[in-house]
């Protein structure tokens, strides 16, 4: 049984892990689980989302794979090219790469490279997640369900 930990961006990309490729890898033994990057601590709360630095991202990483050593689990990120900070390692390099998928090859393997580990597969969204989102609206629905008031067009829009 593998188990799959990912670290997302965002609320929506994680609610897309857990709605969605959760149950269909489930049916391939993967058990799946992921949260949002933390980006702070405070008063006794964490907070997560957005990714305005990495070390916040390798934080949680680093932590992850002290707390699951086992040889099937595995670590992933999913996180938006269009979102990459600017202290992310090979993000200068990066910047006069003009095709993004040829960006995002660079990217993560210097993100492999840096966290060195050999249950560790990369994953950079070339487009922006919720662009995604918006070219089938229906999909908000799938991604949030029991929203659907909020999803639904308003007149006019």
């Amino acid at each position: 049984m593998i188990r799959l930990h990912v670290v997302a961006e965002g609320q929506t990309e994680e609610a897309f892990v857990n709605s969605v490729l959760q149950p269909a890898l489930a049916d391939h033994g993967v058990i799946v689980t992921a949260h949002q990057i933390t980006t702070s601590h405070s008063r006794g709360r964490i907070y997560r989302g957005g990714f305005l630095q990495y070390a916040h991202l390798r934080k949680d990483l680093a932590l992850w794979m002290r707390q699951d050593q086992n040889r099937d689990a595995r670590f992933t990120t999913m996180v938006d090219l269009y979102r990459i900070p600017p202290d992310f390692p090979g993000a200068r390099t990066a910047t006069g790469v003009r095709d993004p998928h040829e960006r995002v090859r660079l990217l993560e393997a210097s993100l492999s490279d840096d966290i060195q580990d050999r249950r560790f597969l990369p994953y950079i969204q070339v487009h922006e997640f919720e662009a995604l989102l918006f070219s089938e609206p229906h999909f908000f629905s799938v991604i949030f369900p029991g929203a659907a008031a909020a999803i639904e067009p308003k007149n006019g829009s």
